[in-house]
């Protein structure tokens, strides 16, 4: 039978808060991953998965009536996705692979939430950069957000929120973006072109960058490879389809085509300067976090393109698959090509994506791109 408003009251927010909380813990977690580190941080986390993991038990027990049902199973499964997520952590594992797992559980919880971030306030407010969260207009303008269809084509009237352009999980090549619910049509926007690591996805990687574009209003588009990973060697199949990706922003929304930043973690930071360091690059500013500079740049001749363009180089001092004297090496080569750099060392930062590094790197890549005034 289902249950009364006040069981009903009390199953959602026990849940939604433990939910958020957790997820964001694992967040910070996730910056300071090592896999020499996973006992400490099993140690760290653990209470947080067993508030969840209560809250959730008793979620469960309460059964939603049919005009709630969807909230009620949406909450369900995003808290499910939250709980493996933190298994990742906790659990008793000796590779790394649990933890590549937790992290796409991870960004499955938060896609799960997303769609009832116009419903209710915690979930708006955790898809909000922190200074923002007390902004009771903006949160108002991102209230109004539309449901897109799975897959979007080309249209006049596309809504707004996260669109998914051929880019299900089984599939290769294509990409999510996300559209602000309170953009201007009118004027000129900014793009933050997203790349994911290595085997990743853009449905994935696209909530590494939400907070900050919903926050400061610019369009975000992660594409997904149309391999495994990104174009390194081998013909370049990548290139032309984010140029594509381009083509299909301009064609529905007014592009600053002065601020189109490229960025990407690990094989995606790789493939940014791959992609960006060449002479038709259609990208105005270059963000690798925790990649290489390729040798083929070098060989090719291609670093000639670094003259003058603005790079904002990011690595990690604990990384363990790129060591910082590979981004030290990247640094000086790219200063003696004339590159207008900004690097960032991070200290204690592991093969992570630098989640915390976005706003410093939106300052830089677009200084009108602030967090609203709450006024």
């Amino acid at each position: 039978m289902p249950q009364n408003d006040d069981q009903l009251l009390s199953a959602i927010t026990r849940i939604v808060p433990s939910m958020l909380t957790a997820m964001e813990a694992f967040e910070q977690l996730q910056r300071n991953f090592h896999p020499t580190h996973s006992a400490q941080l099993k140690l760290t986390f653990e209470p947080f998965e067993a508030r969840l993991r209560e809250d959730f038990n008793f979620f469960s027990t309460v059964e939603f009536p049919p005009d709630i049902a969807a909230i009620g199973s949406t909450l369900h499964q995003a808290a499910t996705y939250a709980l493996r997520a933190c298994e990742g952590i906790t659990g008793d594992h000796t590779d790394i692979a649990p933890m590549m797992r937790a992290m796409r559980a991870h960004c499955r919880a938060q896609e799960e939430i997303y769609a009832l971030a116009p419903a209710m306030t915690p979930v708006n407010q955790y898809f909000l950069e922190p200074e923002a969260r007390a902004n009771r207009r903006l949160l108002s303008q991102l209230a109004h957000q539309e449901v897109a269809p799975a897959d979007v084509i080309v249209s006049e009237d596309l809504p707004r929120g996260i669109l998914s352009v051929a880019n299900a999980r089984t599939v290769r090549g294509g990409f999510s973006v996300y559209v602000p619910e309170n953009l201007d049509l009118q004027a000129p926007t900014s793009v933050v072109m997203a790349l994911h690591g290595g085997t990743g996805h853009g449905s994935d990687f696209i909530w590494s960058w939400l907070r900050e574009a919903r926050t400061r209003g610019f369009i975000l588009v992660a594409p997904t490879s149309t391999g495994n990973t990104w174009a390194l060697d081998g013909p370049d199949r990548d290139l032309p389809a984010l140029v594509k990706i381009l083509t299909y922003l301009r064609q529905n929304w007014t592009i600053d085509n002065d601020h189109i930043l490229l960025t990407g973690m690990s094989d995606g930071a790789s493939y940014c300067l791959q992609a960006g360091l060449n002479p038709d690059s259609p990208f105005t500013h270059l963000a690798p976090f925790s990649g290489v500079l390729h040798p083929d740049i070098v060989m090719q001749g291609r670093l000639q393109h670094a003259h003058k363009k603005p790079i904002y180089l990011v690595h990690g001092t604990l990384d363990w698959m790129f060591p910082v004297e590979i981004a030290r090496m990247a640094r000086a080569e790219l200063e003696q090509a004339g590159a207008d750099l900004t690097y960032r060392e991070i200290a204690g930062l592991s093969h992570s994506y630098a989640r915390t590094e976005n706003p410093a790197l939106i300052d830089w890549f677009n200084a009108a791109l602030q967090v609203p005034s709450n006024a």
